[in-house]
């Protein structure tokens, strides 16, 4: 990998401004973050965050309040053009028409990238035996499944070949097979050809599976690192506890086991250094006890550690 990150975020802040009955609003407040060349980093934290925010810097759509931004060497505040024509980009919500057929959809777009007129075609061509869409292509969008019509989104995004795929969570509303089929192409399309890639995301599984997690909170960035590392800082294992009086409870077996607990959604939850045996804490307080489960660290236990709050179930599920 190159020395020189392939992104680099410094001091990124941005504020929405106020409307009559309303305050300004905060967005982003001093990020900061290096990407390198190649990885695949996850941009992850409930609504209001700020991961909509940031991914709409990095794709030129919104001028940041202050701070600064490079990708591939170019300054976005100075070279927007410049750095477009490094992007694909697969949003939130469907970018097709319905009304066209894959192939068109895809022409058209291919038509916007400036892409010549035989490039074009040999690439689409690949793009769609290797989606497995070839059987597709004559096929109007709106007729396709959910899962069908993101991997056309994806093809869309990387017609230009782009060295950056930047995907909002892409795959909301799918079903889970859907989810994990498009994942594959995604890396497959990784391993063929070199790009790095920003995603947002509400799924824990998804953000595991990164080279790099940005947890976000209300703006900021709280912690950033590989995955496990993040879990690490954790502890080995997660106890959780429901009973009455959580907030007494968890005073009590904080101080019994010796360390700090926090009291979540009425759970008591406590990280633990080393595995620990359950039956000197059952002898003393399984007659408090209504529910206990243990279990080593996920990105959510992260996330708790980090705000003393859950990444909203609602969402992590979407």
């Amino acid at each position: 990998m190159s020395s020189q990150p392939f992104i680099a975020i410094t001091d990124l802040s941005h504020t929405y401004p106020g409307k009559r009955n309303t305050p300004e609003q905060p967005a982003l407040v001093g990020v900061s973050l290096e990407v390198e060349a190649g990885a695949k980093v996850a941009l992850l934290g409930p609504n209001g965050s700020g991961k909509s925010t940031l991914l709409k810097v990095l794709m030129t759509s919104l001028r940041p309040s202050r701070g600064r931004v490079c990708i591939a060497g170019l300054d976005l505040g100075r070279q927007p053009d410049l750095i477009r024509r490094q992007l694909g980009v697969v949003f939130q919500k469907p970018a097709l028409d319905a009304r066209m057929t894959v192939w068109e959809n895809l022409v058209a777009a291919g038509r916007l990238y400036r892409i010549p007129r035989l490039q074009l075609g040999e690439r689409l061509g690949g793009l769609l035996a290797h989606l497995g869409l070839s059987e597709r292509q004559h096929t109007l969008v709106g007729a396709l499944s959910g899962g069908l019509a993101r991997r056309v989104e994806l093809a869309r995004a990387l017609l230009p070949r782009p060295p950056l795929l930047i995907l909002d969570e892409p795959t909301t509303g799918l079903d889970p097979v859907a989810r994990r089929e498009f994942w594959r192409q995604v890396e497959e399309l990784r391993g063929e050809t070199p790009m790095t890639v920003v995603l947002t995301t509400h799924l824990l599984e998804e953000a595991e599976g990164c080279d790099r997690v940005a947890i976000l909170h209300r703006g900021r960035v709280l912690a950033y690192d590989k995955p496990a590392a993040l879990q690490r800082q954790v502890g080995a294992e997660v106890l959780e506890v429901r009973g009455d009086d959580p907030e007494q409870l968890g005073r009590e077996l904080g101080d019994f086991l010796g360390v700090r607990a926090q009291v979540v959604d009425q759970a008591v939850r406590l990280s633990l250094a080393g595995p620990t045996s359950l039956d000197a804490l059952l002898a003393r307080f399984g007659a408090r006890i209504k529910a206990l489960s243990l279990a080593h660290p996920s990105l959510d236990d992260v996330f708790v550690q980090l705000t003393g709050e859950r990444l909203k179930p609602a969402e992590a599920a979407a």
